[in-house]
């Protein structure tokens, strides 16, 4: 904000503001009666989901959460699985005697 002109921020504070208005709270709140009794609120009618008991709520979601359960134990054999067998078909088997048993010939074993 630009404080270098005083003068005009002093005017703009000081400057005429209308008074509020004396409101007539007992007339408002008559005429506010009379439309609620003219036009009362209706119960909301019940939705679909009212009639049905908490407990088949909670089957509901431990079923969900089963399931989720199976499938990512499922999924982690699937990818343990896939991941071994590429392990296997990249790695030669003349390769394997060679690097990963170094002791296959000695004779001490």
């Amino acid at each position: 904000m630009n404080m270098n002109n005083q003068e005009l921020w002093d005017q703009l504070r000081t400057a005429y503001r209308p008074q509020t208005p004396n409101l007539d709270t007992a007339s408002i709140m008559d005429a506010i009666r009379r439309e609620a009794a003219a036009h009362p609120l209706r119960r909301a009618e019940a939705g679909l989901a009212t009639p049905i008991p908490a407990w088949v709520c909670a089957t509901a979601a431990s079923l969900a959460i089963l399931a989720a359960a199976t499938v990512v134990g499922r999924s982690i054999s699937i990818a343990d699985r896939q991941i071994s067998q590429a392990w296997m078909r990249s790695v030669q088997p003349g390769e394997f005697a060679q690097n990963f048993i170094p002791f296959a010939d000695d004779s001490s074993l």
